[in-house]
């Protein structure tokens, strides 16, 4: 019987997505769940599974070529009389640089004739990335699931089917395997990470599915939302000296202790107290929707583009977890392994030029969000101490935008001057969160 595999929607409104790399051929035998291809939609790189098993007969598109939802793309134990379509035109478009995936994971190790979770012979447990990603929502521990996919591979179908919730894990540990001295992204087998895109000095290229994602969501942004930026900053020598205190403490539960994951911490705290910075505006209906949590977006810069991974309910997490989970999610944003979920549901948002000795900048707010911190570098600096005498200080560089639509700059200030005294001080930080 032949069967066509179409276009799936892989995301929210996606109309079209990019098959950038096919993972099978003609004459390739395929089970129900193998992945087939890799789709770049919009900003995410993911594989895409067959719903079908059968033989591969027919391969409608050449990689890379852009598909729109619906379109096929493989025919299964057909004639395959028609050939595939040849490339539009001669020359190559540049590649986006996107991460090799293997086609398969790693064979595991033999099963027993008693079923038993199975796991490759590095010991890790078997299972897409967005498998694990609804496991660990449903506090459903991998380990107990018997896989029934090819090579031991746990499904979604497994998942879902397999034993009730589990007593849950910590929010911040990895559901793939333990924590590491540098956290690595939850996959099977670990992914390459994307090679820069080539350089051009001159000419015309076209433009990335990131890129164009990025283009549009900004210039959508900039025009829409009348945004105001505060530019401050906070002297943060306190901090300095708690952050030198628990680096080796962190290391040692494999965390990286980021000033970002303190400037986090105390954004959660402080849109808590002011949560017109947690907001969104609905002009369409003339109303204001406050958001109970704190989902605070990251932005993470990569070869590819920018991603903005989220941290669910940063508010009621400890520093130590929103670090764990800032390098987790950064880590799979380089690897090319974030998934939509991943991304979604931000409330508010940290852009972090920092690392680059940055100082201050307009960033643009993210989403149907009405603000965004912009986090500078640590610069020692003259100032005047609590005694007035003139002393050598750490100051932090803030530059907070909102949209004046809701946000006026007096309340602006004020939830500024509220965040500031909570990383001035950690010591008060911890008595107010």
């Amino acid at each position: 019987m032949t069967e066509i595999f179409k276009m799936p929607d892989i995301g929210e409104g996606m109309a079209e997505g990019e098959i950038t790399n096919w993972l099978v051929k003609v004459g390739d035998h395929v089970d129900v769940d193998q992945e087939v291809a890799e789709v770049q939609n919009d900003k995410l790189m993911q594989e895409i599974l067959s719903p079908y098993a059968g033989t591969v007969t027919k391969l409608y598109v050449d990689a890379p070529t852009v598909v729109a939802v619906g379109d096929p793309l493989i025919e299964f134990d057909g004639t395959g009389e028609q050939a595939a379509p040849a490339p539009v035109a001669a020359t190559t478009p540049v590649p986006e640089a996107v991460p090799a995936v293997a086609a398969a994971p790693t064979p595991a190790v033999e099963a027993t004739p008693t079923p038993a979770p199975t796991v490759a012979s590095n010991g890790q447990i078997l299972a897409m990335p967005s498998v694990r990603h609804y496991a660990h929502e449903h506090n459903i521990d991998l380990a107990t699931v018997v896989p029934t996919g090819r090579h031991g591979h746990i499904t979604l179908a497994d998942v879902q089917n397999g034993p009730s919730a589990v007593a849950p894990t910590p929010v911040a540990a990895s559901v793939a395997t333990p924590a590491p001295v540098e956290p690595t992204a939850p996959v099977a087998q670990a992914a390459a990470k994307p090679a820069p895109a080539p350089k051009v000095t001159e000419g015309r290229v076209p433009m990335t599915g990131i890129r164009k994602a990025i283009a549009k969501a900004m210039e959508n942004q900039h025009t829409n939302i009348p945004s105001v930026t505060n530019f401050d900053q906070v002297e943060v020598s306190k901090l300095v000296a708690h952050r030198k205190d628990f680096k080796v403490k962190a290391a040692d539960k494999g965390i990286k202790l980021t000033y970002l994951a303190y400037v986090a911490k105390a954004l959660a705290a402080t849109v808590k107290e002011y949560p017109e910075l947690n907001a969104s505006v609905d002009m369409k209906t003339n109303e204001i929707i406050y958001h109970d949590e704190v989902n605070l977006g990251i932005a993470v810069n990569t070869d590819t583009g920018l991603f903005v991974p989220v941290i669910a309910n940063a508010a009621a997490k400890s520093i130590m977890a929103i670090a764990k989970e800032i390098a987790d999610l950064a880590q799979a944003a380089q690897d090319g392994t974030l998934k939509p979920a991943q991304m979604q549901g931000a409330t508010i948002t940290i852009s972090n030029i920092g690392s680059a000795r940055g100082s201050w900048f307009t960033p643009i707010i993210n989403g149907a969000e009405v603000a965004i911190l912009g986090l500078g570098s640590i610069v020692k600096e003259p100032i005047v101490d609590a005694d007035g005498e003139l002393a050598v200080g750490q100051n932090m560089k803030l530059s907070l935008t909102y949209d004046h639509r809701l946000i006026d700059g007096m309340l602006a200030q004020t939830a500024t001057n509220y965040l500031k005294q909570l990383l001035a001080d950690p010591a008060y930080m911890l008595m107010e969160v």
